[in-house]
């Protein structure tokens, strides 16, 4: 090997050297940023620092409402006894599971009906769909591969029309889990329900159609208009440039920083691979590049949604109560593409706050890193008043029945304002009172939700339109 050769050798073992030198240097610069919006090892040292308040996924878990029909037309709705009415069904479905086994049929549109409405029957529900498998694994659940027919649910139910078996609900249709010992499951448990106020009916019962969404016939409430202001109100300037810090870590350095004529600030990282916008009202938007990867699942994502949240904002001060519900949990694309969208809405004295241009809290997840956060959350000092009669929530419907038409879309229809009303009656899908945040102050509304989630807010005592938000 000639000198000019071993010169060649050296320089290329020299290169080596300096291109594995800076590979260890941008892997460790790559670990320690906490600018990325992901969720790595910094995030996580950050989860345990005693100052961080970190929910788990399952105290987010909480089903919306339990419904108990009583075989006779009749329902009774209740918020607060569900978390107590799925534990007690959970408890049932799990003692079956360790010494049973289940036949699995798909429940008709025909039987389904008959089931609701002439027996009596609990049914406990959640607000968004949850892959079935995974909560069986997460709630103790001895799940054989038949269980595999049920992909998502949203609800259990028992039903005095079979009460050996117990029924799993989800994206329109009904499963019956036949236990081959024959124990009855459902009537101890049925046999203890109580109607509670306000008595509701069918919506079909009410308007003449099919539709088994439930009305109250009639209701009251104390709910009074309250005041609110943004989270941000004192210093939205400080609370942007916090937030901003927390998003970009130690690449903050690095940001640029654009304001508006208006005096909204957006946050700039590279060439708009990661953004802030920091609107004047206290409201911040998030954006980063989607990431691929292997798919988590939803419990896993829906963790990473929350420790995100609990360093970008956070969860509130009170560690044993939380202000906050998961509204809406979806899941677009598939494989390394899936995505996992949660909605969180805020809570004040058991009633949930509304705003037309969004929930408090939306966080999306892709291959196990948040790319999306949006963050409206308000502070409110909730009144109440003296306990008066609210507007019929059926002629709430059928009184605005034209509105709630045009904005679902139905034009086809719109000459004639009968079949108009009966696009509206088939598409309810529930009413329920709450709070909207509009400009003057958090109004008592009705919140009538229809198929596909769009939901419309009226006066809950004048059934005056205050606004919607489409699906």
């Amino acid at each position: 090997m000639d000198g000019r050769t071993k010169k060649l050798e050296k320089l290329k073992n020299a290169v080596i050297v300096v291109l594995f030198l800076t590979t260890i240097l941008l892997l460790n610069l790559t670990w320690r940023s906490e600018g990325s919006g992901s969720f790595r090892l910094p995030n996580v040292l950050d989860l345990i620092s005693p100052d961080v308040w970190v929910p788990d996924a399952e105290e987010f878990m909480v089903p919306e409402r339990s419904i108990y029909g009583f075989g006779d037309g009749t329902f009774s709705v209740s918020s607060w006894n569900a978390p107590d009415d799925l534990e007690t069904v959970l408890s049932l479905i799990r003692k079956e599971s360790g010494s049973a086994s289940f036949l699995i049929n798909e429940v008709t549109p025909e039987q389904y009906r008959e089931m609701f409405t002439g027996y009596r029957t609990l049914k406990v529900s959640f607000s968004y769909l949850i892959p079935f498998g995974e909560f069986c694994d997460r709630c103790g659940i001895n799940r054989s591969s038949s269980f595999d027919q049920v992909g998502s649910f949203d609800s259990f139910l028992l039903s005095e029309a079979a009460p050996e078996s117990f029924f799993v609900e989800g994206g329109g249709k009904c499963w019956r889990f036949i236990s081959d010992s024959e124990e009855d499951v459902a009537t101890p448990v049925l046999s203890t329900m109580i109607r509670l106020d306000p008595v509701c009916y069918t919506a079909g019962s009410m308007f003449g159609n099919e539709n088994l969404s439930l009305l109250p016939l009639t209701d009251s409430n104390v709910l009074a208009d309250s005041s609110w202001r943004s989270e941000a109100a004192s210093d939205v300037e400080k609370a942007g440039r916090e937030m901003a810090e927390s998003v970009f870590g130690e690449n903050f350095d690095f940001v640029r920083r654009i304001t508006d004529s208006v005096g909204n600030v957006t946050y700039m990282y590279g060439y708009g691979e990661k953004t802030l916008t920091c609107l004047k009202e206290g409201i911040f938007e998030y954006k980063t590049e989607t990431a691929e990867g292997p798919d988590p699942g939803f419990y896993q994502s829906l963790q990473t949604a929350i420790a995100f949240t609990a360093t970008h904002g956070g969860w509130g001060s009170d560690r044993r109560k939380l202000a906050y519900v998961l509204q809406s949990a979806k899941e677009t694309g598939s494989g390394r593409n899936k995505s996992y969208t949660f909605e969180f809405a805020q809570v004040e004295g058991g009633v949930l706050l509304f705003a037309e241009d969004g929930p408090a809290i939306t966080v999306r997840v892709s291959g196990s890193e948040v790319d999306y956060y949006r963050r409206a959350v308000v502070e409110a000092n909730v009144q109440t008043a003296e306990l008066r009669q609210t507007a019929d929530a059926a002629n709430v419907i059928a009184g605005n029945s034209h509105l709630i038409h045009s904005v679902l879309g139905g034009n086809l229809l719109a000459a004639s304002s009968d079949l108009e009303f009966s696009f509206v009656a088939q598409k309810y899908r529930e009413a329920s009172a709450g709070y909207i945040v509009s400009e003057e102050a958090l109004k008592p509304v009705w919140v009538i939700t229809m198929e596909g989630g769009t939901k419309f807010f009226f006066g809950l005592y004048d059934a005056l339109p205050l606004g919607f938000t489409r699906k």
